[in-house]
């Protein structure tokens, strides 16, 4: 059995690939690990990348799309192959350069209660992330994307609850990192993949909580090199508006 797997979707992601992998591999020297990188069809060279990765280390597989399948879907391709205690799902431009998964793990395994648990994010600069969030409404998604720098008392809440000291139970998690128990992840069939992107992050929390709990675990972290002007194009809008519409019809619309 591997102890550990991790599974990293691309799409055009040749700036971040490389250092993502190399990173995670370093972190990962003192557990039986399994790396399946699921690329969704990238139009630049990261399969080029990816498959030089693969060459590098006999724990890594390749899972070529012939398109892009959505985010979701593609972490979905691992669900038969994995027979690990844990799983982590990890963006492409995460970079990791503490022990955070060895710490992650130590946390988890004595709590059987726990399913999934989420570090904190940090910017390349160090300044935080908000990874912890309360259960989203419609209002918090039109501050997120419309009004960043408005509605002052309602970021002010997610900033204190990122910044709090020790673990705590959250009702959504950011999808950048996550480790799972393996078993939880496949008990609720991994990610609804009728999420193309956008939210689906919000909805497996929602999932896991069902049957298990979400901490976050303030006390390490990752480096996340989130790309806010992708975030602004048109594209992703549409993406978040079908996502949006989805989400509210699955689980009911909540205003604020």
């Amino acid at each position: 059995m591997n102890k550990i797997t991790v599974s990293i979707v691309t799409y055009n992601s040749q700036d971040f690939i490389e250092r993502a992998v190399k990173s995670l591999i370093k972190n990962l020297l003192f557990i039986k690990y399994k790396i399946f990188l699921i690329d969704n069809a990238s139009q630049d060279n990261t399969l080029s990348i990816v498959k030089y990765l693969a060459k590098l280390d006999n724990n890594i597989e390749i899972i070529k799309n012939d398109y892009n399948i959505g985010f979701g879907a593609a972490h979905n391709k691992v669900l038969n192959f994995i027979d690990s205690d844990y799983h982590i799902v990890m963006n492409p431009d995460i970079v990791i350069t503490t022990n955070v998964i060895k710490e992650l793990i130590d946390y988890i395994k004595n709590d059987k209660k726990i399913g999934l648990v989420v570090p904190m994010l940090k910017y390349p600069n160090g300044k935080i992330q908000y990874t912890a969030r309360r259960e989203i409404t419609f209002l918090d998604l039109l501050i997120r994307r419309f009004f960043p720098n408005q509605f002052k008392q309602r970021q002010n809440y997610h900033k204190r609850l990122n910044q709090i000291k020790k673990p705590i139970k959250i009702e959504f998690a950011s999808g950048a990192f996550q480790l799972f128990r393996t078993d939880i992840f496949k008990q609720i069939n991994g990610f609804d993949e009728n999420f193309f992107i956008y939210l689906e992050d919000a909805d497996i929390t929602k999932r896991v909580n069902k049957v298990s709990n979400t901490i976050f675990y303030p006390h390490n972290y990752v480096i996340h090199h989130w790309n806010k002007e992708s975030y602004k194009e048109i594209n992703a809008f549409i993406y978040h508006l079908k996502s949006m519409y989805y989400y509210f019809k699955k689980w009911g619309f909540k205003l604020y």
